[in-house]
């Protein structure tokens, strides 16, 4: 398993917090994880389009 240190702004923090007091979470981390597979989940697709697009447009626009 890998450990990682983020840096939040206060306003992201305290809605991380609402959410664990409202008891959807059990912790910080379990919200960040969460956040983090849901959004690798439904932009990876979009991500991999926009990776491959910039991919061809610097093909194009190379000159030998």
């Amino acid at each position: 398993m890998v450990v990682l240190q983020v840096e939040l702004p206060d306003k992201l923090y305290a809605q991380l917090k609402e959410l664990i007091n409202m008891g959807w979470f059990h912790d910080e981390k379990s919200v960040i994880t969460e956040a983090l597979r849901r959004f690798l989940e439904t932009q990876k697709s979009e991500l991999i389009e926009k990776f491959i697009r910039e991919d061809i447009e610097w093909g194009l626009r190379r000159k030998d």
